[in-house]
């Protein structure tokens, strides 16, 4: 029996993801189309593939007390095989490659052996081609749609806008997801006989006040408290006044800085990259907050 180990988004973007996943393009008819393109999945990535003789379960390639990971989207990939029709190359981030090290070194320990590729990804669709080109033509009609959001170069990074296809508005410009659950699958069979063994929830990571959650026109969201509390403007700068990490600064009476989310769509660097994936409406740059990472308003972690 061939199993697989995946890491899951949290419910609710594994519900926005879904949303996308969802997508068909302009001239997809069923009758023309292969059975096997375009099947549906959970969104996932997958830690390790392998067979086992025997059902195994979750705790034998799992410490206790494993914590839930940050995962960051990088670019979109057009495959040349139908498990890699089209795909998000995820970045190779320290918790990530930890949690993958740590499944495969317990597979080793069973006697099992990882014979997954291209780690770490995570599939969209399934393309089971008839006529040549049909998944890169797929790929320029998510671009085109403004579906994804991918820019190139020297930084590599990439969003989806899942409110297309009818999630929340909180999902415009998705860029990660925090990886919340570890689910044991059989994929013995085709795409859609694959059936979820068993499903192990992650331990919440803890978040410090500069890792927030919001979406543009909200509130900014601390979570450092055991629930989400809204804060009506940014901490500030030690750099620029007020009470800095280790006590006062030259100058405490400077004002704690407003915070008001830039629209993502007039600004291309308007890319978050901080701790968790789930920061919004902030700039690119790891550890710069604020309308303007350069400017008086900036807030340096």
């Amino acid at each position: 029996m061939r199993y697989s180990l995946w890491l899951v988004p949290s419910e609710r973007e594994h519900d926005a993801l879904s949303c996308l996943m969802d997508f068909r393009p302009k001239d997809y008819k069923s009758s023309t189309h292969s059975s096997r393109s375009y099947p549906r999945f959970d969104p996932h990535i997958t830690l390790a593939t392998f067979s086992s003789s025997y059902r195994p379960r979750i705790f034998q390639f799992l410490s206790l007390g494993t914590s839930s990971t940050p995962v960051y989207f990088e670019s979109m990939k057009v495959g040349n095989n139908y498990l890699s029709s089209l795909s998000i190359v995820v970045a190779k981030s320290r918790e990530l490659m930890q949690l993958r090290d740590l499944v495969v070194e317990h597979l080793e320990a069973n006697k099992m052996q990882d014979t997954s590729r291209s780690f770490p990804h995570m599939s969209l669709f399934y393309l089971d081609e008839k006529s040549k080109g049909g998944r890169l033509q797929l790929s320029k009609e998510l671009k085109q749609s403004g579906r994804v959001h991918e820019r190139t170069g020297r930084v590599k990074d990439l969003a989806l806008d899942c409110t297309l296809d009818g999630a929340s508005r909180e999902f415009d410009v998705m860029e990660g997801f925090e990886g919340s659950e570890i689910w044991l699958v059989d994929c013995t069979g085709g795409v859609e006989d694959w059936k979820v063994l068993e499903k192990q929830k992650l331990k919440s990571r803890k978040y410090d006040l500069r890792d927030v959650y919001m979406s543009r026109g909200e509130p900014f969201i601390s979570m450092s408290w055991p629930n989400p509390v809204p804060v009506v403007s940014m901490p500030p700068s030690p750099r620029m006044g007020g009470h800095g990490p280790f006590g006062y600064s030259p100058n405490p009476g400077l004002p704690m800085t407003p915070y008001y989310p830039p629209n993502p769509r007039m600004n291309r660097l308007n890319y978050a990259q901080g701790i968790d994936p789930r920061v919004r409406g902030n700039t690119w740059r790891r550890g710069a907050y604020g309308p303007n990472a350069y400017g008086p308003n900036a807030y340096w972690g």
